[in-house]
């Protein structure tokens, strides 16, 4: 769709030229929805709570899994077959909950899907490209509003987006997505975003007021392989803003951000970085983030690990490895949600199986344990091809 086409190995931007031709986003067959809710063909979650009646602090998760099930599970479900589709599904899960069965259904409710639609421009749901529009994970916070982290498939593109969910009492919402793409340039240019070239966004949380915005240990375009934290300004977050891209041959006027977004503020160690999800400590002034390794020398890479930045102090800070592991984890099955709930952290793998992380007290300074408290999957008919949670947040949903 745009001018900019993300290639590993080459410095800069190349037009996409007679690439878009080549990219097949023709749908078939599809007669069209018009009614309310959601088409029956993607739901997912066949033993959750039928309804959404989950009050109070919860865990927000959302399920990147798309929605087609005619396509193998890799794209989102056409509504019209003219570019709009229903996108990834938004889930509450409340770890505290008693079900009077002895299961857990009663903890997990859809709220509903992201809706992919003109609200994300017409040239956008003209070119097809939000059949493989992502969003892989959540950031609230009560006064700024809840946030995602994207990702554009077709044009190699992350970014982030604010979230509206009409009515947090349903399980059938259209969800409106505003969407503002990192700035393209070249590896280096201060007009270029820092997230731009970075291979592997994972995670996203709100430490305080501050936004953070995490990467993975990976080698980008003109990128070592040093994971990272980047801030996000809090003026933006107030006022969020597209606006068209010189270089874009599509003059897109509802994609790209305005300016560039994020700037470092913690590095970790080569070949580290963040894998999983970032949330606060207790106190909200230092960020908990769940990392893991690329390379086997530096850590064993089927480890996730606990670690903790100060975010107290002015410049830079360095990541602190906490002495809390998960072993065991293969790639792409990290512990990618965490979130705080009456204090407590959990966290919540891709699977959605549940940890209780215990942290340190008074009487207790230096001991950490984590447990399993819940698996999630058994409600999902088909998690293998269904069950993809890439993000979670802290949430509180008042009582009407």
């Amino acid at each position: 769709m745009k001018v900019i086409f993300k290639i590993l190995g080459l410095t800069g931007v190349v037009g996409l030229g007679a690439l878009t031709g080549c990219v097949g986003l023709e749908v078939q067959g599809t007669t069209g929805f018009d009614g309310e809710g959601i088409p029956e063909q993607v739901e997912g979650c066949v033993g959750c709570l039928e309804g959404q009646e989950l009050r109070g602090e919860l865990i927000l998760l959302v399920n990147t899994r798309l929605t087609n099930p005619a396509s193998n599970h890799t794209a989102n479900y056409p509504i019209d077959g003219e570019g709009r589709f229903v996108g990834p599904a938004l889930y509450l899960y409340d770890p505290l909950r008693t079900c009077d069965d002895g299961g857990n259904g009663c903890r997990l409710a859809k709220v509903g899907h992201l809706w992919l639609d003109e609200s994300m421009g017409t040239k956008s749901v003209n070119d097809g490209s939000l059949q493989l529009f992502v969003v892989r994970d959540l950031a609230w916070h009560p006064e700024k509003g809840l946030w995602g982290l994207s990702y554009d498939a077709i044009n190699d593109e992350w970014g982030l987006t604010d979230l509206t969910v009409p009515d947090w009492t349903r399980s059938d919402n259209h969800i409106v997505v505003g969407r503002y793409t990192f700035l393209p340039g070249s590896v280096g240019d201060p007009a270029t975003d820092a997230c731009y070239w970075r291979q592997s966004l994972t995670g996203l949380g709100f430490v305080g007021d501050q936004l953070l915005v995490g990467a993975a240990g990976k080698p980008g375009n003109g990128i070592d392989a040093h994971g990272a934290l980047f801030s996000i300004p809090d003026d933006f977050l107030t006022a969020p803003e597209t606006c068209i891209y010189p270089d874009d041959r599509t003059q897109d006027p509802i994609y790209y951000a305005c300016k560039p977004l994020c700037a470092i503020t913690s590095t970790f160690p080569e070949w580290v970085g963040v894998a999983g999800d970032i949330t606060d400590d207790a106190s909200g002034t230092a960020a908990r983030v769940m990392a893991r390794a690329e390379d086997e020398s530096v850590m064993p890479v089927d480890r996730n690990a606990l670690f903790t930045v100060d975010m107290s102090g002015a410049g830079e800070a360095t990541p602190e490895p906490m002495g809390v592991t998960i072993d065991g984890i293969l790639a792409g099955h990290d512990v990618e949600g965490l979130a705080r709930i009456g204090g407590v952290l959990y966290g919540v793998d891709s699977r959605g199986l549940v940890y209780k992380i215990t942290e340190p007290t008074a009487d207790a300074p230096d001991q950490w344990t984590v447990a399993v408290h819940d698996d999630l999957s058994p409600l999902f008919e088909n998690p293998d091809d269904g069950l993809r949670l890439r993000g979670a947040t802290r949430i509180v949903i008042e009582t009407p």
